[in-house]
Order: C-alpha cells, then sequence, then structure tokens
C-alpha cells in the first residue's frame, strides 16, 4: 500500500469515528436488495457500510477515479469474502453502469471536485432507477444551496436533508419528462 492511501486510511478513520455511517445510510432509505453506487468511493468507507445493509440480494458498485484506491476496495472486499461489492474505475460522469440500474447514488465530499457537475448529473440521471435517490455529502465545502441548485437544475427533486450537511434529492420520471419538455418548447 502506498503512503497515499496510508495517509487518507487515517484521515478518514479518524474523521469517521463519530459519524455513525450505518445510522446515516440508514436515515437515507438505504435497504436490504438495494443497488447503491458509491461515487468516488476512496478507500470504501461507505462501500462496506452499504455491503452490510444490502445484503447478499443488494449490489454495492464503488467507483473512483483513482486505479490505486479501487485496487485496495477490492483487495479488502476479496479478503474479508464480501461479494456483493464491484468496484470500478470511472469518472462520475462516465460510469459504464446501465441505465435506471441504480437505487441509490451517494456522494461523500466529492462533487466539489468534479470538473463537469453538469456532465456527472446528467450520468446520475441516466443509472438512477425512477424513485432513486441521490444523496450528497459535501460537508460545507459546497454550500447546501448550491448542492440543490445543481441538483435541481438536472431533475432532481429535493427530499429531504439529515444533520446538517446531508442531502437526499428524489428522481421522478414526470419530473425529468417536465425539464425535456420545458427545453423542446424553449427550442422551438
Amino acid at each position: 500500500m502506498n503512503w497515499r492511501i496510508m495517509l487518507v486510511s487515517f484521515l478518514e478513520n479518524v474523521g469517521k469515528i463519530s459519524t455513525h455511517p450505518n445510522e446515516r445510510l440508514k436515515e437515507t432509505g438505504l435497504k436490504e436488495g438495494d443497488i447503491f453506487l458509491d461515487i468516488g468511493c476512496g478507500l470504501g468507507f461507505y462501500s462496506f457500510c452499504a455491503s452490510n445493509i444490502v445484503g447478499e440480494r443488494g449490489v454495492v458498485y464503488a467507483v473512483d477515479i483513482n486505479s490505486d484506491l479501487v485496487a485496495y476496495v477490492e483487495s479488502k472486499a476479496r479478503k474479508k469474502v464480501i461479494r456483493n461489492i464491484l468496484t470500478i474505475v470511472a469518472d462520475a460522469r462516465e460510469t459504464g453502469l446501465p441505465r435506471k440500474s441504480v437505487d441509490t447514488i451517494f456522494l461523500h465530499l466529492v462533487l466539489h471536485d468534479i470538473k463537469d457537475k453538469h456532465a456527472a448529473f446528467n450520468e446520475f440521471n441516466r443509472v438512477l432507477k425512477t424513485g432513486g435517490k441521490l444523496v450528497v455529502d459535501e460537508e460545507n465545502v459546497m454550500s447546501l444551496s448550491e448542492v440543490r441548485r445543481l441538483a435541481e437544475a438536472s431533475g432532481f427533486m429535493f427530499s429531504k436533508r439529515i444533520g446538517r450537511t446531508i442531502q437526499v434529492f428524489g428522481k421522478t420520471e414526470d419530473r425529468i419528462q417536465e425539464k425535456s419538455l420545458e427545453n423542446s418548447v424553449k427550442c422551438s
């Protein structure tokens, strides 16, 4: 393991001791059998927690652009004999997942690093099932209002806030169709 991964692991574990990730993920509505997409999974802190919640009938996609981090998650899952975590080296703008294949998309301290946020939100719209949830926690790196503006501009509807910084957005087919209709009317 290289020094960067060790440092990130230390900082992630120190910072997460009191955040109760299982409780937070359950508060988002994550449940057994769900398909969970962890964008910018890092060392898999939330991926492994989600794996326990979704169980054997569910799947966790751990996605990161850093191949070393993805290899770490894959190795840890293999050592722990966890079969429901699938790792993917990919950009948030193009995950390679099938259309409407995910129940929950989760971003923790990642959105601010994505260069083309609109392309990423388009991808989230593409892979998220109707009725699915987009969960974003920027821990005050980005304002709640900026995250909400980006999500709503992409057809997501604010659902609830958990704690001080976690926002949950829903995807409804009707909302997206309305946005598409508005855009087609403007173009005419």
